[in-house]
């Protein structure tokens, strides 16, 4: 069995039931923790529990670190990954096709797609 596939198999189910479980029961002591009165908790002898103030706080948290990820922190992180405007790779690549690439391109009726040069360009479009 050293194939990886997507199969059910006995193991994952086992791994997957457990999860199940540990899901509910994290739900069930968040909800527990956050709506019991903190009294209540403390005579049954849970003496060490976060005060009930953390079941919104901690969330809200979260929350808001994931708000700041994605609109800055992510986008700086590609903006950083992303080449400086005045680098030549922004304008082309190992893949870009020339026009000296086709030798007697004006013998055909209709000219190959190759990739303009942006000097040839600002000419044409600025004068």
């Amino acid at each position: 069995m050293g194939e990886h596939t997507p199969a059910p198999s006995p193991g994952r189910s086992y791994y997957g039931f457990v999860l199940y479980l540990l899901g509910w029961a994290g739900i069930v002591t968040y909800l527990v923790w956050a709506l019991v009165p903190h009294s209540y908790l403390a005579s049954m002898g849970l003496t060490y529990v976060p005060q009930p103030y953390w079941a919104l706080a901690f969330p809200s948290v979260v929350i808001m670190l994931l708000v700041m990820f994605v609109f800055f922190i992510y986008p700086a992180i590609n903006f950083m990954l992303a080449p400086p405007p005045h680098d030549i790779r922004t304008l082309t690549d190992s893949k870009a096709l020339k026009r000296e690439d086709y030798p007697g391109a004006n013998d055909y009726g209709v000219p190959p797609v190759y990739d303009i040069h942006i000097s040839e360009v600002c000419r044409v479009l600025y004068r």
